[in-house]
């Protein structure tokens, strides 16, 4: 198993949400647990709902990679990864089953009243990393999940730029600059679009905004 020990000023504030990308469920515990693998995640749950607890949440796990959110770099210092099981986009991505999202919300019960994570810092792969992560995916539905990730406290304005939308929704300054596409289609894979692309028109505007304010 690959694991850091958490620095004493780095303390768990989120969520991070995966899926396996992988053929089978046995290939992905065995990468997850393998030495030579460099990655790992605190917990793995399987398409039955199955959850396996691989690592103390107190450690840190190489499930993020090189990450970003908000004004926070690198997100294996602040975070609990827990991976799906399914076979994503490269494999033939389908459907969670209702089992995972079950066993998702009790975990993230315990989460929750273990390190006080709220919803709000509950994120995905694809939002920390967009230009490099899809996943959980487009077929990943929060409210099966019972999460409810936007309760913000900005100010109310109508007139919002999609700039500032994404920013609101928690996109560093650095992928803004140098992936705002990538940012775009991040969001698109939130609101269940079925085509990811970047484009920007009044409904992705409205669903955007319906998504952070509604």
């Amino acid at each position: 198993m690959n694991y850091s020990f958490r620095k004493k000023n780095k303390k768990v504030k989120y969520i991070v949400i995966h899926y396996t990308g992988m053929i089978c469920f046995d290939r992905a515990f065995s990468k997850l647990n393998n030495l030579s693998s460099d990655v790992s995640c605190h917990y793995l749950i399987s398409k039955s709902g199955l959850i396996f607890n691989l690592l103390c949440p107190s450690f840190k796990a190489w499930h993020a990679g090189k990450s970003q959110w908000k004004n926070l770099k690198n997100l294996n210092d602040y975070s609990v990864g827990i991976e799906l099981e399914n076979k994503g986009h490269d494999h033939g991505y389908k459907n969670f089953s209702s089992n995972q999202y079950s066993s998702l919300k009790e975990l993230i019960a315990f989460l929750n009243k273990n390190f006080r994570i709220q919803h709000q810092n509950i994120i995905f792969h694809s939002d920390i990393s967009p230009n490099r992560k899809r996943d959980p995916g487009e077929k990943f539905i929060i409210y099966k999940a019972g999460i409810s990730r936007f309760k913000n406290n900005t100010p109310y304005k109508i007139k919002y730029s999609i700039l500032d939308l994404l920013k609101i929704y928690g996109f560093s300054d650095f992928y803004l600059k140098k992936y705002k596409s990538d940012c775009i289609m991040a969001v698109k894979r939130t609101l269940n679009y079925r085509e990811i692309n970047n484009k920007i028109d009044n409904k992705f505007k409205l669903d955007f905004y319906n998504l952070l304010f509604k």
